[in-house]
């Protein structure tokens, strides 16, 4: 009896053996290829269970990419208003650092104030000091009114207006706009100082080379022969003109940068505006226009 329940349970095992890859053939693993590579590919038209199966996208494989949220794009008018700034800014920087310095202009009185001196002692002197008297009293004369005119009066200062400009405040456009219009009208008034200075400055040169050689021969003595030794009295006015035109045709800092920003601003149109059409249209009537962004 129990033999014969072993060889019963025995051939119940062999038969399920034997029918569970039919089973799964039939089942979940029916829907499985082939591993073998006997059988070939099959398109599965169900997803299987458990199973992630990629959906096709409503319009293709080509999934369109997702919105950027990036930074808001900026107008054309507002582009050039930072470009200007910027300028601006570098302009004010480096002429803010050329504050005046008047040590030079002291010691350039002191000098000059000296010469007039030793050639008024030479004068008092006489014979053979007097001749060379006129040559230090001019040189020293045009040199102190030089130094007053042109250092201490004529000579502009960008510091105070570089520290104005530099601190005010850029955080709203219209804060950025004015901080633009002081920006843009100091730098040409300082050009234009700039400018007057250098003019003045070539003339005071060329009247102080023309006074040193009218004070050549208004001290020399016709009836004497020329002597080669005397040439060393143009050496001075010869030097003082050609100063002069070097300086006359020689743009200061603040004028190279003036008209190099202005040369930006006429390439950028000009004025900051921004003009768009405006039109209203109802029952009663309408209008049209334009709307102005400044």
């Amino acid at each position: 009896m129990t033999s014969t329940l072993v060889r019963a349970l025995s051939i119940a095992a062999l038969v399920s053996t034997i029918a569970s890859p039919a089973a799964a053939q039939g089942g979940l693993g029916g829907r499985l290829d082939d591993p073998t590579g006997r059988q070939p590919v099959r398109r599965h038209e169900e997803p299987i269970e458990g199973v992630l199966m990629r959906v096709p996208d409503a319009y293709g494989d080509d999934v369109p990419e997702p919105p950027s949220y990036g930074a808001p794009v900026r107008s054309r008018t507002d582009a050039q208003l930072d470009d200007r700034l910027r300028v601006l800014d570098a302009s004010w920087n480096v002429l803010g650092a050329q504050g005046l310095n008047y040590t030079n202009s002291v010691l350039s009185l002191i000098i000059g104030g000296a010469q007039v001196v030793v050639g008024g002692v030479f004068l008092e002197i006489g014979p053979p000091w007097d001749f060379i008297a006129p040559i230090f009293m001019v040189t020293g004369g045009v040199q102190v009114a030089r130094t007053i005119i042109v250092d201490f009066i004529l000579r502009p200062n960008p510091q105070p207006i570089a520290l104005e400009y530099l601190g005010m405040a850029s955080g709203t456009r219209q804060e950025r706009l004015a901080r633009l219009r002081y920006g843009e009208e100091q730098l040409e008034s300082l050009a234009t100082a700039s400018a007057t200075l250098r003019y003045v400055d070539s003339g005071l040169n060329v009247a102080g080379a023309g006074a040193l050689v009218a004070a050549y021969f208004g001290m020399r003595d016709d009836r004497r022969d020329f002597d080669p030794v005397e040439l060393i009295f143009f050496v001075g006015p010869a030097i003082s003109l050609v100063m002069a035109v070097i300086n006359l045709f020689t743009p200061s800092n603040a004028e190279r940068r003036w008209d190099a920003y202005r040369e930006m601003r006429e390439r950028m149109g000009g004025d900051l505006v921004e003009v768009s059409p405006a039109i209203s249209v109802d029952p009663h009537g309408g209008w049209a226009g334009l709307n102005g962004r400044f």
